[in-house]
């Protein structure tokens, strides 16, 4: 398969999980570590909507990027006004 970055994988993780796919399934079929899918969908599960919308942008080419996958993984497990905040500091950053 062929998926447009990161976020897209992240959300078939999801998908695939959703429909009953265990994680080594999902890490098997995609040549990946489990390791790695759980932390995607779980940023897929706990992301606030404005992080997820970054990191879609983002990987479409459309903003600066600063949603790199282990900021993410650890932002995620922020309440959404502090995941917010945190990335807004990241956007601010990137932009100086």
């Amino acid at each position: 398969m062929d998926f447009g970055g990161t976020c897209d994988l992240a959300v078939w993780c999801k998908l695939l999980r959703d429909k009953g796919w265990t994680g080594p399934q999902i890490a098997r079929t995609l040549g990946k570590s489990e390791g790695y899918v759980n932390n995607l969908i779980r940023v897929v599960e706990r992301a606030s909507p404005a992080l997820l919308l970054r990191w879609k942008e983002e990987q479409n080419g459309v903003s600066v990027h600063v949603c790199a996958t282990d900021w993410l993984v650890q932002v995620c497990l922020l309440p959404h006004e502090l995941q917010d905040q945190e990335l807004a500091h990241r956007i601010s950053v990137a932009t100086r």
